[in-house]
């Protein structure tokens, strides 16, 4: 039985043996990305914890490698989620302080690297729908035709390109510049 299967079915050595194989590769995942031991440190134990707490719902279709490190980028979105939200409230709380207020505009895209960067976390196949729908201007029916996925899974793709587009680049405009570049390698 192999690792997978077995810590499905709650075997806490295999657990342990994935734990050490998996937890150098996965700390330095989130210290490239977060600069901070303390936080890389912690959101390892937390990626798995999580894939103790939700072992039941592995799938035996993927590689568990795989699987822990979509529960890591997961964390690791919602970190910077937050992160944003603590920094735009302390800045709300020192704009209201001092008086000033911020002029009011929608610059979600009005620059070009965000964009770029923002494409680059899309997974795969979501990237290239995008790609074809935007950058060379085919239909939905045409992109379905040529990666054979149906013309609902296009829309879904194009939909979920979008609003994954739109949360990262609120996360950009919210980041130091040196978080901004890091997160082109997520």
């Amino acid at each position: 039985m192999g690792h997978l299967a077995a810590i499905r079915n709650g075997d806490h050595a295999s657990f342990i043996e994935v734990y050490e194989q998996l937890h150098p590769k996965l700390f330095r995942f989130f210290l490239k990305r977060v600069y901070f031991h303390d936080t890389a440190k912690d959101l390892t134990q937390q990626c798995f914890i999580r894939l103790w707490q939700y072992r039941h719902t592995l799938s035996a279709e993927h590689p568990l490698e795989k699987q822990v490190f979509i529960i890591g980028r997961s964390l690791l979105i919602n970190h910077l989620k937050k992160e944003a939200t603590q920094k735009k409230l302390k800045m709300n709380a020192g704009r209201e302080w001092s008086g000033t207020v911020e002029p009011a505009g929608d610059v979600l895209f009005e620059r070009v690297e965000e964009v770029n960067a923002a494409i680059d976390t899309l997974p795969p196949v979501r990237r290239r729908v995008l790609m074809l729908k935007a950058i060379h201007g085919f239909s939905n029916k045409e992109i379905a035709h040529q990666l054979e996925i149906s013309v609902k899974t296009v829309e879904d793709h194009v939909t979920k390109a979008f609003r994954h587009i739109r949360q990262v680049i609120a996360i950009f405009l919210l980041l130091p510049t040196g978080v901004i570049i890091l997160l082109n390698c997520i």
